[in-house]
């Protein structure tokens, strides 16, 4: 199995793993022969690129983070419930009953008894779903992006969850803002920007009214945009006047937001997002919570493409969890030439280094 640019499909190419929508819901399943209907459709979807079926590399497996009856669980009760609460009528029970809070902490728990409490090394979880899906998946990716990061620093079971529940929740206040502000492909006004920038301050009043929705679950709403440097907003804070949770939340955040499908963009590969962390350590992000997370999420997982140096170009077909920067990849071509298949694993071969990461198909993954 390989990842393989949208784009660059053919018909007759195999998947490897199934596309979800919107609801968490599969439009495409695993080993549908691709048509050039289907492949038109991946593109409507807004998909970037997705996992095939490739001979040479048929024993490599995505090492999935969570099965996919779970992500399509969670997923649809996101979905469920943020519909509910984009309801004027419905919010007002919601935050009254208590049920928002109630329900959240209950998919957390879910996320954390069957992923986080046993795994605390995630592979990337966005590239198999559309466009449409980014408001749901995101608030359930942020919450293990973050979770693992936090456990990582070691956090008691107890915060993990405080902060899972705010990192699920964290763009609720968005739901008060004209979705043609936030789903527009140009430059905002300064207006609209002033509007998108007010859903921090929205979300934590809103979570603030629930009885079970801790202070610090809502300081992920309130201060996942400020940044390390103090150019965040919406108070500026500069570095530790920054509640841990908002300087946790704004690694997963911003990691998640290029690594997703949107309908005004393609989707960044997991290194190219890890490369902007690093680039924004000590202006956006705090730099010890960007090494936790490297240390924690998967950037290669098995079947992506890469190229290393000495005109080496294979596919990533197992990890080493200790170097998750380093892998083991099988050798398919040298000097652009087929070769018959041999595997390096790079943690033990340190005069290789992955010097680029593509689909060799001189398609760009970056909008």
């Amino acid at each position: 199995m390989r990842l393989k640019s949208v784009e660059s499909l053919v018909p007759g190419d195999v998947l490897g793993q199934p596309v979800y929508g919107k609801s968490g819901q599969v439009l495409l399943q695993v080993d549908v022969a691709l048509t050039s209907s289907y492949i038109r459709r991946l593109r409507q979807y807004g998909c970037t690129y997705v996992f095939v079926r490739d001979p040479r590399t048929e024993d490599v497996e995505l090492q999935q983070s969570m099965s996919s009856e779970l992500r399509q669980e969670i997923v649809r009760k996101i979905h469920r419930t943020l519909d509910r609460f984009a309801n004027g009528i419905e919010r007002r029970s919601l935050l009254r009953e208590g049920e928002l809070g109630a329900t959240f902490r209950d998919l957390f728990n879910m996320l954390f008894q069957n992923v986080l409490k046993n795994q605390v090394v995630l592979t990337n979880l966005t590239s198999m779903y559309s466009s449409d899906t980014f408001l749901y998946s995101h608030c359930m990716n942020v919450a293990l992006y973050a979770g693992a990061v936090a456990i990582g620093y070691g956090y008691s079971e107890a915060k993990v969850r405080d902060l899972g529940v705010g990192a699920m929740l964290h763009d609720i206040g968005k739901l008060a803002i004209d979705r043609k502000i936030l789903d527009k492909p140009g430059a905002l006004t300064e207006d609209e920007k002033r509007q998108v920038e007010m859903h921090c301050q929205l979300g934590y009043d809103m979570l603030t009214q629930q009885p079970n929705i801790s202070r610090t679950s809502a300081h992920c709403a309130l201060q996942h945009h400020e940044k390390f440097d103090g150019t965040g907003y919406p108070r500026g804070l500069v570095g530790e006047e920054i509640h841990e949770v908002g300087r946790i939340l704004a690694v997963a955040d911003v990691y998640d937001a290029l690594t997703s499908n949107r309908a005004y963009r393609k989707a960044f590969l997991p290194h190219e997002a890890v490369e902007v962390l690093y680039g924004e350590s000590n202006a956006h992000f705090d730099p010890k919570f960007v090494q936790l997370f490297v240390k924690h999420v998967n950037v290669y997982p098995p079947g992506t493409p890469v190229t290393l140096n000495q005109n080496l170009s294979g596919i990533v077909v197992d990890i080493n969890t200790d170097q998750l920067m380093r892998p083991v990849v099988r050798i398919l071509q040298e000097s652009n030439r087929d070769v018959t298949p041999y595997d390096i694993d790079l943690s033990k071969h340190l005069n290789f280094v992955i010097s680029r990461c593509d689909d060799h198909a001189s398609v760009s993954f970056v909008g």
